[in-house]
């Protein structure tokens, strides 16, 4: 989505009681909220044929997926300073429900939002529906999304980066939660990538109570109580030789501690996955599994275990400095979606994720479930190509992956734009916007 100029129709402050907010935000400025943790969500319904977005950047380059009515559309692109974006334009007013989520990490810089500017009949409607859960995720750059629209081999920057695209981000939409994030690339429990056996000060377990990282105010306040907090850390801990797992186990205790000290009684899960292998992959396994068991011997709330799969590099492929892709995360994400739901006992949510042209006549969707690539849930389904429908031939469903390929009569190539819609009776879960990379 290209930048638009400044020009104000109907103003709606960020101090709007409202906008939903969700995450590690610094209130002290109410009309400018600040954050730089990936998966900041800034929520609202809104009555209006336009909506835009205002920030002011401290570096620039984040990016923010926009997600219209639950159907993720596309992502925008900030620059240095202060300025407007447009995110949505609808064909007649009525109320639509607009999400942006930052899914680029705190090495980006920090974000402000100013508020939403609307045409001139437009309005904000009343606060979104809350979700039903809330969870915390606390990792590295598995967790911010490093790298997994990107190829082994290429170059990272913020363009191959997209946090809603994780294993964390998915895992929390199928099970209707929302999230607080605080994760960073190359971090660890006490000693991060390729940092002394004796540890590095700015590891996560040391700056956890930060909304901003590496600065020691403000604080953060730990007001929203998860309901779950899950821990993706280790990897960088381990990755390269020199660890010491005595410091690794007292430390990771240490984190859980202060989880346990903010949160009372909040149920924890010790994540292990996906770029550890071999020898290293046991040595962290023995290690999570000890702190888990010594957790719980102390009696201050019910700590857990759970593996994700090591990367499978022949199906998924590697993105950037060999971090696990888009694909790979979606399948972590319906590993880690079921665990959570025997744990918790919570409902998940059928939806598509991702949809993409995998040849000449073909579009194949990822789900976090089997369940709706069924026939019942294809009722009204429609593939749309640039205002033309289009007609399916076929349906293969492969239930150990969760995909099913669409072939069609017609050949995908000269199109632009591919749409999956329904009718009502669809709940969204297949609306989506096909990809063609």
């Amino acid at each position: 989505m290209s930048l638009i100029s400044i020009l104000t129709l109907l103003a709606v402050l960020a101090t709007n009681p409202a906008i939903e907010y969700n995450g590690r935000i610094d209130f002290s400025k109410p009309e400018a909220p600040q954050f730089s943790y990936s998966g900041v969500s800034i929520r609202a319904n809104i009555d209006a044929t336009t909506v835009r977005a205002t920030f002011k950047e401290e570096l620039g380059g984040n990016r923010f997926a926009v997600v219209i009515d639950k159907v993720y559309t596309t992502n925008i692109t900030t620059q240095k300073g202060k300025a407007t974006y447009q995110l949505a334009q609808f064909a007649e007013k009525g109320t639509h429900e607009v999400e942006i989520v930052r899914i680029t990490e705190e090495q980006f810089g920090k974000t402000s939002f100013l508020g939403f500017e609307l045409d001139e009949e437009g309005s904000i409607a009343s606060k979104p529906e809350q979700r039903s859960h809330t969870i915390e995720f606390i990792g590295n750059s598995i967790t911010c999304g490093y790298g997994n629209e990107g190829r082994i081999g290429q170059r990272f920057s913020a363009e191959t980066e997209n946090h809603y695209m994780t294993y964390a981000a998915i895992t929390a939409r199928g099970l209707n939660a929302s999230t607080i994030v605080a994760a960073k690339s190359g971090i660890g429990i006490y000693r991060n990538y390729a940092g002394p056996s004796t540890g590095n000060p700015d590891c996560m377990t040391n700056f956890y109570d930060r909304i901003f990282l590496y600065d020691e105010k403000p604080k953060y306040g730990f007001a929203t109580q998860p309901d779950l907090v899950c821990i993706n850390l280790g990897t960088n801990d381990m990755s390269t030789p020199g660890y010491d797992t005595t410091l690794f186990i007292s430390n990771y205790l240490r984190m859980i501690g202060q989880v346990q000290q903010h949160y009372q009684k909040t149920d924890i899960v010790c994540l292990l996955g996906t770029m550890l292998s071999g020898p290293v992959l046991d040595t962290a396994r023995h290690c999570i599994n000890e702190v888990v068991r010594r957790a719980n011997a102390l009696g201050n709330g019910n700590v857990y275990f759970f593996e994700m799969t090591p990367q499978d590099i022949d199906a998924n492929g590697l993105g950037i400095d060999w971090h696990p892709t888009v694909k790979q995360h979606i399948l972590s994400a319906r590993q880690l979606t079921e665990f959570i739901s025997q744990l918790k006992g919570w409902d998940v949510i059928p939806q598509i994720l991702m949809a993409k042209v995998s040849g000449g006549n073909q579009i194949t969707l990822y789900a976090n479930t089997t369940e709706c690539l069924f026939s019942e849930s294809l009722t009204g389904c429609k593939i749309i190509a640039d205002g033309q429908q289009l007609h399916p031939t076929d349906w293969l469903i492969d239930e150990n992956n969760a995909t099913m390929t669409i072939k069609l009569r017609e050949n995908l190539e000269g199109f632009s734009k591919i749409e999956l819609k329904g009718d009502s009776n669809f709940s969204n879960i297949m609306r989506c916007v096909v990809e063609k990379k």
